[in-house]
């Protein structure tokens, strides 16, 4: 008897935007079985192979599987709050392919990155480049139409 997967995405966390300037986004499917079951990534509707990793098999627990696939952007491409990350859970059922799809969007924000500062504003993602070369951004402050952003020399 085939059990479909239930599939989840998880968002990046801010700890890793912030310490490596990468965002990491997380699609587990789980509780399916038998374990042919294949993971997509797409982004605004096209599939995503760069930056994709996927778990080389599924992990059997209590006789059902689950497999996990990772999808690694920019700090920007997240910050984007029109972007569409969509994983897509493909298996057959029945001897007929099915697919079950679950998707987040982006999240605006004020994400720290060393050198630059990204938010985003009316769905439009902006970059100031840092002008303290030999500093660190501490704290982002966005209030319109000004942006203060204070530094912390190293």
């Amino acid at each position: 008897e085939t059990i479909p997967p239930a599939v989840a995405i998880f968002s990046p966390s801010k700890q890793e935007m912030q310490q490596k300037g990468k965002a990491t986004l997380v699609c587990l499917a789980s509780n399916f079985y038998p374990d042919h079951l294949d993971l997509v990534w797409k982004v605004n509707g096209a599939k995503r192979t760069e930056g994709v990793g996927t778990d080389e098999a599924s992990t059997l627990k209590e006789n059902t599987y689950s497999l996990t696939s990772r999808l690694r952007i920019s700090v920007g491409e997240w910050s984007n709050p029109s972007n569409r990350f969509e994983c897509v859970a493909s298996f057959f059922k029945n001897e007929t392919l099915d697919s079950i799809e679950k998707f987040i969007y982006g999240e605006a924000g004020c994400s720290l990155t060393e050198g630059m500062c990204v938010f985003s504003q009316t769905n439009k993602c902006m970059y100031f480049n840092s002008i303290f070369v030999d500093a660190k951004y501490k704290a982002c402050e966005i209030s319109t139409p000004r942006i203060t952003c204070t530094s912390r020399s190293k």
